[in-house]
């Protein structure tokens, strides 16, 4: 069976909500980071064959943006598109589905990745369509707030960050365990930019203005240079009486896309393109929605046995930060995690989440921290809302 390589791996600046993207519609992201990413694998858009996007927050303004964004990224009408929605992992699965399709053989190469512009989500009307509501008020619902809520837990749905209180009672963790987890996430993210780490892979987006040329966002607005103080100073959000789960030690709502080329070892050799690294392996694993965050570390013993790998060979391992917690329960569960392996180049916390690039952009990071830091294996993972881990392995090449 074939190997599974990636021939060019970018991603855009990650943008605060309200900041430095917001003018961007997610289809408008996501064509940029898909042309980026066939530019730095030296091909041209003609050349894909596929295109893969997870997208969460969609609207009907690009319907079946994974086509439209190829297709206004230079790739071939007759080039089809696909857009997925896993909650937190779509752009995981844009990626794992692209590979699917190329040990199938039905295709040699295309593109995948993932995009959010969680300062453009719509507001939503649900009433008005029935007999029974045509008169009175009716109510819009955030749709950025709606997706922070899983319906489905309690009498009225709750709100990802109490779930994972629950997360917090289970493994024992404490409020300085998340706090130094934040910490050390904004640390990492900060250095990581200050050495160019970054640089290299993350293409600053020309954003157009009214008048004058675009103003180009090339820095992500997260990273900050914080103290343990200031983390132990903030009050808990989620649960105010006895919770440990703070604004500073949870991720933030965020715009951005990463793409990556993606093809058959043979295609690289054929075409004589050198590839970057290999997906090794890619799994999903079911947890009890209520403990959703549980599904960041809960995949990792099932990815590794997939791969023929213990946890020892993993050189790098980035476990996104959706809530510090999540990392610090992971400790709590995998006691051979070691945290100066983990999080190198910050994660959710620091970097942000937007939810339907987050898959991709950990795979992007993940291939250029490795070849940075000259290992060979690393591992990435997420938890998704409504129970799900999902994650992979790359071998830097």
């Amino acid at each position: 069976m074939s190997k599974v390589v990636v021939l060019g791996a970018i991603r855009t600046p990650i943008g605060a909500m309200g900041g430095g993207l917001a003018s961007m519609q997610a289809r408008e992201l996501a064509t940029f980071a898909i042309g980026k990413a066939i530019e730095a694998s030296g091909l041209a858009p003609e050349d894909m064959q596929y295109t893969c996007m997870g997208w969460v927050m969609q609207d009907p303004r690009a319907s079946n943006l994974a086509k439209q964004a190829g297709e206004f990224a230079g790739i071939p009408s007759s080039v089809p598109g696909t857009t997925f929605h896993e909650n937190c992992a779509s752009g995981a699965a844009a990626v794992h589905s692209l590979a699917r399709r190329i040990l199938l053989g039905e295709i040699e190469v295309g593109v995948a990745g993932g995009v959010e512009a969680m300062s453009n989500v719509p507001r939503f009307l649900y009433q008005g369509r029935l007999k029974g509501q045509l008169y009175g008020d009716m109510t819009l619902e955030d749709g950025v707030q709606g997706a922070l809520v899983d319906r489905n837990v309690g009498p009225k749905g709750e709100v990802m960050g109490l779930m994972t209180e629950r997360l917090v009672e289970k493994y024992g963790v404490t409020r300085e365990e998340q706090d130094r987890v934040a910490f050390n996430s904004h640390a990492n993210a900060m250095r990581t930019w200050e050495e160019g780490g970054f640089a290299d892979y993350v293409v600053p987006v020309p954003i157009p203005q009214r008048k004058g040329p675009p103003v180009m966002f090339a820095v992500d607005e997260g990273p900050k240079a914080l103290t343990m103080e200031q983390f132990a100073g903030q009050k808990p959000y989620f649960k105010p009486d006895g919770g440990t789960i703070t604004g500073m030690n949870s991720s933030s709502i965020n715009d951005g896309a990463a793409a990556l080329v993606v093809c058959s070892e043979e295609y690289a050799t054929r075409t004589g393109r050198k590839a970057l690294a290999r997906l090794v392996a890619w799994h999903n694993v079911g947890v009890p929605r209520e403990l959703m965050g549980e599904g960041a570390f809960k995949v990792i013993p099932n990815l590794l046995k997939r791969a023929g790998l213990t946890l020892e060979q993993i050189d790098r391992f980035e476990l996104n930060e959706a809530f510090a917690a999540v990392v610090a329960a992971a400790y709590h569960d995998l006691p051979g995690l070691n945290p100066e392996r983990v999080n190198q180049w910050g994660s959710g916390v620091s970097l942000g989440h937007p939810v339907g690039c987050t898959g991709a952009r950990q795979i992007v990071d993940m291939i250029h921290q490795l070849g940075r830091a000259g290992k060979r294996l690393g591992l990435t993972t997420r938890c998704v809302g409504g129970g799900i881990g999902n994650g992979e392995i790359v071998e830097r090449l």
